[in-house]
């Protein structure tokens, strides 16, 4: 198989905003009797609506926003010559939990574009002085995503060298880059509720006389704080699940080299390097993955029944099932069965083991 063709199956969009609570499914040996509260999440593949770029599991009631963005080439070619992605999965339309991710942007550092202010537009970037990954969680991405939240406190900052280092490996020869990446977590109140989110972000800096920089695989996950450590395991189950369109990915590289074929050889320049970053989106996501989420929930490799592909899941679930279409049904409840459930959506769930050691 082919270098690009096996990056291509692996492939997987990162973006999504949202959790669930637990479900109303029955025990299979006490009908008509609810599960213990928080002992079964129901999950079922969401496709993403607007381009069918990917799939992800969304819990059931949960709410799924956003997709495929793509932007105006009209305030220039930076920005719009590829996709972007933005979606959140929320327990409801607040937010009180929610999983979000926020688009690749390149911004430039103003720096090298004197006469520009900061905020303003260049060649379809933002100008905006480059930062590291925890300031630009900090100072950028925070308070333009909660606005309304007062008594912040930052009660954790977390710089993960070692997810920067393969961001750097994979990077290839070509233009000199640099990249940093942070996680951060803080405690705030807003409409009431008392929250704890945790933010990762990877910041890519094209060194030298361009200072174009970029932020890459931004995500933020929030609930109330006292719920934060109980919906762990499912933002891990969320975060593992995305699966890439492999047509989508072949059509919107094509697309987008068509696109920046027509730009400026600045953008030129950049077409390798955005193509790379979107082939490599599943490769690295996986990398993340064990640096960011294995930091959030432990983790177990299973078997899935179906496929026999090796999946990785939350450690903190007694019982997996999966149906033949890549629904989930997660369960602490020993006596619980998702085939004697009248209100599951499926009777064909087989149970996901641990993989054999």
């Amino acid at each position: 198989m082919s270098r690009w063709k096996r990056l291509f199956l692996q492939f997987a969009v990162v973006v999504l905003s949202g959790i669930c609570t637990g479900g109303g499914a029955l025990s299979a040996h006490q009908p008509g009797k609810p599960p213990r509260s928080g002992a079964v999440w129901r999950l079922h593949r969401q496709v993403e609506p607007k381009e069918g770029a990917f799939t992800v599991l969304l819990p059931e009631g949960w709410i799924f926003e956003g997709g495929v963005l793509r932007l105006s080439p009209a305030s220039g070619p930076m920005n719009s010559v590829g996709a972007k992605i933005e979606f959140a999965e929320k327990k409801d339309p607040a937010g009180t939990v929610m999983m979000h991710w926020l688009p690749n942007i390149s911004y430039k550092d103003p720096r090298l574009v004197p006469g520009f202010q900061i905020g303003s537009n260049y060649m379809g970037t933002i100008v905006l002085p480059v930062m590291d990954a925890q300031s630009f969680l900090a100072q950028f991405v925070f308070p333009r995503q909660r606005p309304q939240a007062q008594h912040v406190e930052v009660v954790d900052r977390k710089p993960l060298a070692k997810l920067a280092q393969q961001y750097q490996q994979k990077a290839g020869p070509g233009l000199a880059r640099r990249f940093d990446a942070a996680m951060l977590t803080v405690t705030y109140d807003e409409g009431g509720v008392h929250y704890k989110e945790q933010m990762a972000a990877v910041i890519e800096l094209v060194e030298g006389p361009t200072g174009w920089w970029t932020n890459h695989d931004t995500l933020m996950v929030r609930a109330p704080a006292a719920e934060f450590e109980r919906m762990r395991p499912l933002f891990s189950t969320i975060q593992e699940s995305i699966q890439g369109n492999p047509e989508w990915v072949a059509a919107e590289n094509r697309g987008a080299a068509q696109r920046a074929h027509s730009a400026l050889d600045t953008q030129r320049q950049l077409q390798g390097q955005r193509r790379q970053i979107v082939e490599n989106r599943r490769g690295v996501n996986a990398e993340i993955r064990h640096e960011h989420w294995l930091d959030i929930a432990g983790q177990e490799e299973h078997v899935n029944p179906h496929t026999g592909k090796v999946e990785l899941e939350s450690n903190q679930w007694k019982n997996r099932w999966q149906s033949s279409n890549g629904d989930v049904v997660l369960s602490n409840d020993p006596d619980y069965d998702p085939n004697f459930d009248p209100t599951a959506a499926h009777t064909d769930y087989k149970r996901s083991g641990v993989k054999p050691r």
